[in-house]
């Protein structure tokens, strides 16, 4: 398992697609913190609900499918 580097080893990163898209992310399970690629630092993070915007959809897990943790 990858472990968030925000949540002190309470959040695991999983891997998603978002759904009717090609896009893939990485999201922290327990602080929605979101990653566009494996380079998961504290450097290259966005927040779910501003990807998610800026995709017109709400922050919610229900829009990602194939969920799996790494």
């Amino acid at each position: 398992m990858i472990y968030c580097p925000f949540c002190d080893g309470q959040g695991v990163i999983n891997k998603a697609n978002i759904k009717g898209t090609e896009m893939i992310l990485y999201i922290c399970d327990e602080c929605d913190t979101v990653w566009k690629d494996t380079d998961i630092t504290e450097d290259n993070c966005d927040n779910f609900e501003n990807v998610m915007n800026s995709l017109g959809r709400k922050a919610l897990w229900s829009e990602l499918a194939d969920v799996e943790r790494l």
